[in-house]
């Protein structure tokens, strides 16, 4: 196997998201992938688990913010976990522009996120 360029994997990560790119997104998911959104009816938010799952519930995410932009503030990696800080903003289908901080915990096995757990701020 190749020696995991970590930098190179949180670039590609960075920009099938910001592209809105789910055959990409997907691509970078395990088989058994679990990923949970950072909303959604659930505590967790919305999970989904396996690959297309997730590339639905990504394509998902995409549908309810069309404009949805991710702009990396800081991250760090290593072969088996990743966490990557951005600034997202967009509009929600039928709500206000918006702007907050989000983090992604990601789970990486084999070169691949094995489980991507968001999390982000709200405004109260």
């Amino acid at each position: 196997m190749a020696e995991f360029d970590g930098e190179a994997f949180v670039k590609q990560f960075n920009a099938v998201w910001d592209a809105h790119d789910v055959d990409g997104i997907a691509e970078m998911f395990t088989d058994d992938v679990v990923f949970e959104a950072s909303f959604g009816s659930e505590p967790c938010g919305e999970r989904a688990v396996g690959r297309e799952a997730a590339r639905k519930l990504a394509a998902a995410v995409f549908e309810k913010i069309p404009d949805l932009h991710f702009e990396e503030i800081r991250h760090f990696v290593t072969p088996e976990f990743a966490v990557v800080e951005a600034v997202t903003t967009g509009t929600p289908v039928g709500g206000a522009p918006y702007e907050i901080h989000l983090v992604d915990l990601l789970t990486i096995r084999d070169g691949r996120i094995a489980a991507k757990r968001s999390y982000r701020k709200a405004r109260l």
